[in-house]
């Protein structure tokens, strides 16, 4: 045969399959997020919602060169943007077409790279469709994606397209393959962040695994061994770019300025590092979707009440939270189960030899030794990462909690993923065994009676599926003590508790009814229903359960919104969002006991500060969530807050969100004794339209809310011709903390300049005016009439550089965590330009190169001999 006419043809089969695969998989997800087509709509993301796209400091392509994200409370780092595939959708997309379709695309591409994958096994065409719908769906995935974590479903993509790499043996050879895969787990990293490290450990373990099962010889077993240390150095070069901030997190935090942190209680730590753990009984979600509900805001009694989030330390404060849906599908596991119980059969006497090239013996003639090993791996693989997964729940995570990286990660429950990846991976040898036994062509199918492991398999499957009707038929019947617990942990109203049992019964009863369809579509194909040409109807049988089962579990995790009237602006965030950058904003805290001011924090945290604010790009002290705080800023607030007037004046605080009805005064007289700088600017009430999920604010003079204004506020640029030199970090801040100090008369400067003339300490004092603003570069027009230091309100950073008159200057640290530079005599023009070091932009970029390059290479480079799988 022609080898170039044959190598078209493969090419061809293969586009043909891809080309099936896409438009099944389009009209899946055009279906189930066909809500994105209106154009009024967008899918809701708690992370990485509209606001935060639309937010100046997201612009693309300039986030590529550098991220400062001026919205959080005086300004934080957030390097260059990763080059990757979810940046250049926001580029191509823009906000809202990515906040439309970023969740349905990343799916799609999850599912052509696990097709990919699932090809290097083997495994028929149509039957790769069908693993391939198994991952694009998968509820882990697909929650977290429509959570707005589209990421993960990328970062597994590039783990299937790493396997994939390191199993083909039809392109290029194992070294190619290896750097191939090293590049792959790197775009993992670039997505995933620490989700993409913890795949990599797996995938470390893959390649020594295989080295050791595919040579004979420990020579060749160490020279194979050998391909992890390419797959690690390609893997950090195309990371190179997130690795440097993710290992600052993982190991003492990204403070720009070096401050001491104070060891804290274990016991705390712990419970911070383990909050998000599986409990072991709810690992049963894998196989019963709402067996404890969804989200919180599920209706129907569909909201969640296991223990997933539960904070140890007061689960009052933090009750629960699901953290991901953890649904692999029925017949997922089922085949899975299959294909490990099969790779246990022994092999017959004699032994059925394998095709030239191949090594060892058919176990029965379904699965080979190589691929029997690879199955175990793969179960054990899933059974670590299943325990890992517990956390705090159980001793396992001990192990590895010591080293530092897994302190930081605060989700045990991370290691799901891992989980559900060795699932699909068994599902799909599963696949493979049914094919060989009981699909293939008369020609070449194993023709054999059924033996006496059939009939107990087909035994089995009917026994358990009879043991689920009992479990239902129990569970169902013990709903009167499920309400009762229900009204124990935090759902104390009897016909809510009531919808959550039976919402939770129902999802039972749907397991049920799935397992009885799995179990009838395994015997039919057992029996012999779909061999021979019959077997592309199986693809379809198999295909279809697998989609009306994992889709119809997925849709509660699918929420669209009219982002139209989500992002409505009202009175208040239309005084806020006049000229931004001079003020920021922050609401009261919940110092008092106040029903009140409840209603204000749940409405400003939870709607304003993570969506409107962004929109609009009102700057805000506050912060929707930290969990870990820069040295450098937990030293400032130990310091500073402590008094909310001092706090408020150095980061130019100047409105506060505050009760009505006279609170402006009682600030002026609890909190700002004799100075009385408080004063009521406007009260309002909140308003919400039914139906909408956005709540707007009207103004009222006899609202129970205002916004409050704080006249004691620094500008946010100051000139001074005062100033002290204060190069010692701690007696800073407790000169700042000091009452008897004055911010606005006296600039604390941490660098050595000379100190100020002292003619100049009674000349008037300069005038600054904001010449433009964007977040990466501030213009500023200076009048001085003596030597100053001009002040910028700004969080101090290295990737600041600062131009006096079009001159480099020096960047100077004032008040210990802003921004200044001297400024001379006269008229002034200074500009302030974030350019952090794009060293790890440009090792990404050129590995990105290096990969592409490789990739063409592929279809070049003969394939070596090697073990069939």
């Amino acid at each position: 045969m022609n080898p170039v006419a044959s190598s078209k043809s493969q090419v061809a089969r293969w586009s043909g399959s891809i080309a099936v695969l896409m438009l099944c998989l389009a009209a899946i997800l055009s279906f189930l997020f066909r809500d994105s087509l209106r154009p009024e709509e967008a899918l809701f993301a708690n992370d990485g919602p509209l606001g935060v796209l639309r937010s100046a400091a997201m612009k693309m392509p300039s986030v590529i060169t550098g991220f400062w994200m001026d919205l959080y409370w005086i300004g934080m780092n957030g390097s260059t943007a990763p080059i990757g595939v979810t940046y250049g959708l926001l580029w191509l997309l823009g906000p809202i077409g990515f906040a439309k379709f970023y969740a349905p695309i990343t799916l799609l591409l999850l599912g052509i790279c696990a097709w990919t994958f699932f090809r290097t096994l083997k495994l028929p065409r149509g039957l790769c469709i069908v693993t391939s719908l198994a991952a694009a769906l998968n509820m882990n995935f697909f929650s977290n994606t429509c959570w707005g974590l589209g990421t993960r479903s990328l970062t597994l993509a590039s783990v299937f397209l790493a396997l994939a790499a390191l199993n083909t043996r039809r392109l290029g050879n194992r070294w190619l393959n290896a750097a191939l895969a090293g590049f792959a787990v790197g775009m993992a990293v670039i997505e995933g962040s620490d989700n993409g490290v913890i795949f990599s450990f797996f995938v470390a373990a893959f390649v020594l695994f295989q080295s050791f099962v595919e040579n004979e010889t420990l020579v060749k077993r160490l020279a194979s061994s050998a391909r992890l240390a390419l797959v690690a150095v390609c893997a950090g070069l195309i990371a190179f770019q997130v690795l440097i901030p993710l290992l600052g997190i993982a190991s003492k935090g990204s403070s720009s300025i070096v401050s001491p942190q104070e060891p804290k209680n274990p016991a705390v730590q712990w419970a911070f590092a383990t909050q998000w753990s599986l409990p072991p009984l709810e690992s049963l979600r894998v196989i019963i979707p709402g067996l404890y509900g969804y989200l919180m805001s599920t209706p129907d009694g569909g909201e969640y009440w296991g223990r997933v989030g539960e904070a140890p330390s007061a689960p009052e404060a933090f009750p629960r939270s699901s953290g991901a849906g953890e649904y692999a599908g029925v017949l997922v596991v089922l085949v899975g189960i299959w294909a490990l119980v099969q790779s246990f059969r022994r092999a017959p006497s004699p032994p059925t030899p394998l095709p030239p090239g191949g090594r060892g013996v058919k176990s029965e003639g379904i699965f080979t030794d190589l691929e029997r090993k690879y199955i175990w791996f793969w179960v054990a693989m899933g059974l670590i990462a299943l325990l890992f997964s517990w956390g705090r729940h159980a001793p396992f995570y001990h192990l590895i909690y010591p080293l530092p990286f897994f302190k930081s990660i605060r989700n045990p429950m991370k290691f799901m993923h891992v989980c559900h990846l060795t699932l699909m991976i068994l599902f799909g040898y599963g696949l493979l065994g049914l094919s060989r036994r009981y699909l293939e062509t008369a020609s070449n199918a194993i023709k054999k009676p059924a033996s006496l492991f059939e009939k107990r398999w087909a035994i089995g499957l009917l026994c358990a599926f009879g043991v689920s009707l009992v479990a239902l038929a129990v569970y169902a019947s013990s709903r009167g003590s499920l309400v009762r617990h229900l009204l124990n942990i935090g759902f104390p109203q009897p016909e809510r508790a009531g919808k959550i049992a039976d919402f939770s019964i129902t999802e039972v009863g749907l397991f049920v009814l799935f397992l009885l369809i799995s179990v009838v579509a395994m015997l039919m194909i057992q029996f012999g229903v779909f061999r021979g040409a019959k077997s592309k109807w199986a693809a379809v049988l198999l295909g279809v359960i697998v989609t009306i089962d994992l889709a119809r579990a997925d849709v509660p995790w699918i929420h669209h919104y009219d982002y139209q009237d989500q992002y409505a602006s009202n009175p208040i965030i239309d005084i806020l969002k006049d000229k931004p950058w001079e003020h920021r904003v922050a609401v009261f805290p919940p110092l008092m006991q106040n029903q009140q001011l409840d209603i204000l924090q749940n409405v400003y945290r939870g709607i304003w500060l993570q969506h409107h604010f962004q929109y609009y790009n009102i700057q805000a002290l506050d912060m929707s969530q930290e969990p870990r705080p820069p040295a450098d800023k937990e030293a400032y607030l130990k310091a500073v807050a402590k008094s909310l007037t001092r706090y408020w004046q150095l980061t130019n605080t100047r409105y506060i969100l505050g009760l009505g009805a006279g609170f402006a005064d009682a600030l002026n007289q609890q909190l700002d004794a004799g100075q009385k700088r408080f004063k009521e600017d406007v009260a309002f009430a909140f308003t919400q339209n039914q139906g909408s999920s956005n709540v707007g604010a009207q103004t009222n003079s006899g609202g129970p809310w205002a916004l409050l204004e704080f006249a004691g506020a620094l500008p946010r640029a100051k000139v001074y011709t005062q100033w002290q030199v204060s190069t010692n970090n701690d007696a800073t801040l407790a000169k700042l903390g000091d009452p008897a100090f004055d911010p606005a008369q006296t600039l604390l400067v941490n660098d050595e300049i000379p100190a100020p003339v002292p003619a100049a300490t009674n000349a008037p004092p300069g005038t600054v005016e904001f010449a433009s603003y964007s977040p990466k570069q501030v213009e500023l027009n200076v009048k001085a009439a003596a030597p100053s230091v001009l002040l910028l309100n700004d969080k101090f950073d290295p990737g600041w550089k600062v131009w006096l008159n079009g001159q480099p200057a020096k960047l100077l640290r004032c008040n210990y965590l802003m921004r200044g530079v001297q400024i001379p005599v006269g008229e002034s023009k200074v500009r302030f330009h974030f350019e952090p070091s794009l060293t790890g932009l440009k090792v990404t970029l050129t590995a990105v190169a290096i990969a592409l390059l490789l990739c063409g290479l592929l279809f070049v480079i003969r394939p070596e001999s090697r073990p069939e799988n």
